[in-house]
């Protein structure tokens, strides 16, 4: 188990410790310096950087873990300042992806991820070296870190276009779930959230469930449990504040599950102080927002279990503030309280709002018809003599084929209804306040 030293210019920690904690890292000493921004060369002043120096001589510490991004430059000057290890917050999320990345898929993210991550470092490295500097990137040396640095760039290119070909396979699947009458539905919110659980509540899986930060690395998709629908649920990797650009776009091939999706739980943890609930539910929305466009968004408020119910209000109007008109769900995957309520949201995605109703000959014809409606409607039968009363809840645009080929297999008595949502008046305001209810 390794010791660390943190080096901070906020004293808001609580996350960092979490992330050190996951990697099994013990912070023996926090540096904190309060400014409004990290010193331009060495992130904590010169002053306070002299002072640890001092203070350092006293402990034992295997690395040196900054609260916030490094540049380039600053990680060069602290780990020759230092002689030791030193990695900022991307870095340490960058070995908790290592470590729970377990597929081909994830695997290749990750890597991705951490080339893009290294690259700028290792411009600096050679900058320095060539300009005299004692080189020696992960103390390669200057010859082994100029390689190295043409190496990743090869490697990142070659990742770039296998991660593309996934993508374009993805696409492949999802067009076929579609036409086989399937709807999409995405786990999308903070890491540690929650999102397992819930995907097990849900669907009846049994996903690996950890109390860890980003245990989820990859997609995972089962088909929602207690209907007769096609509706299936994607749990996606955990969002989290402050990441370079750069190590999102390594993971749009899992994260584009979530903007094909045709509704989205965005669910956040609602045990939490409501300061870390606003900051957390921000993020994930602000990282959602730009590409979801009008698609469909309900917001779940997971862990429910350990609310008070004096903090009911309190949720609710965060969430009003933050969303605006989305729905607000409070559930808990852990004890079942509000999971049929949003069990039933969901399956509205069907937009099953059509009834066609027929009797059929008890034929092999009429039966192998049955069959092939339940991939695209959700049809009950009730036999009589020789016929079959057959009710099938369909989508508007199915209405017309399904007639026609009840009339195929000689179907009689077919008659067909949509419900014509009712419109609410303009003036009206959303409601709030209760469970499962919209805000």
């Amino acid at each position: 188990m390794k010791n660390a030293v943190v080096f901070t210019i906020t004293a808001d920690t609580g996350e960092i410790r979490s992330l050190l904690d996951t990697l099994g890292i013990v912070v023996a000493k926090e540096f904190l310096q309060k400014m409004s921004a990290p010193h331009r060369t060495s992130y904590l002043g010169p002053g306070k950087i002299e002072e640890v120096v001092k203070q350092m001589k006293d402990f034992e510490v295997d690395i040196i873990v900054v609260n916030g991004l490094l540049k380039p430059s600053q990680h060069h000057y602290l780990e020759m300042k230092f002689q030791m290890e030193c990695i900022d917050r991307s870095g340490v999320i960058l070995r908790i992806f290592s470590n729970h990345a377990h597929t081909p898929e994830a695997i290749a993210q990750v890597t991705l991820a951490k080339l893009r991550y290294e690259l700028p470092f290792l411009r600096e490295w050679i900058h320095k070296a060539k300009s005299g500097d004692r080189p020696g990137f992960l103390a390669g040396g200057a010859y082994a870190t100029d390689v190295y640095f043409e190496h990743a760039k090869t490697h990142a290119r070659r990742i770039e276009e296998n991660l593309k070909d996934l993508s374009k396979q993805r696409e492949i699947t999802r067009t076929k779930r579609r036409a086989k009458g399937y709807s999409l539905v995405s786990l999308a919110g903070y890491t540690n959230a929650g999102k397992s659980a819930l995907l097990n509540r849900m669907c009846g899986s049994n996903v690996e469930v950890d109390d860890r930060l980003f245990s989820t690395l990859s997609t995972t998709t089962r088909k929602l449990k207690g209907s007769k629908n096609n509706v299936l649920m994607s749990d996606t990797v955990g969002f989290i504040r402050n990441l370079p650009p750069d190590l999102i776009n390594a993971f749009n091939s899992t994260l584009e599950e979530i903007f094909y999706a045709d509704l989205i739980l965005l669910v956040f943890d609602v045990s939490e102080e409501e300061d870390v609930m606003r900051e957390k539910l921000s993020t994930s929305f602000n990282i959602l927002q730009p590409r979801i466009e009008n698609r469909s968004l309900i917001v779940v408020a997971n862990k429910a279990d350990l609310m008070s119910q004096n903090k009911r209000a309190a949720v609710e109007s965060m969430v009003e503030s933050i969303v605006k008109i989305h729905e607000l769900y409070v559930v808990s995957a852990k004890t079942g309280m509000g999971i049929d309520r949003l069990r039933e949201r969901i399956l509205r995605t069907q937009n099953y709002t059509c009834c066609v109703s027929a009797y059929a000959p008890l034929t092999d014809q009429a039966l192998s018809l049955l069959s092939r409606l339940r991939s695209i409607a959700e049809v009950t039968e009730d036999q009589e003599g020789s016929l079959i009363q057959v009710d099938i809840k369909c989508k508007p645009g199915d209405v017309e084929k399904i007639i026609g080929w009840l009339g195929v297999a000689g179907a009689v008595q077919i008659l067909s209804q949509c419900e014509t949502p009712e419109k609410a008046p303009e003036d009206e305001a959303p409601s709030t306040g209760s469970e499962g209810g919209p805000l």
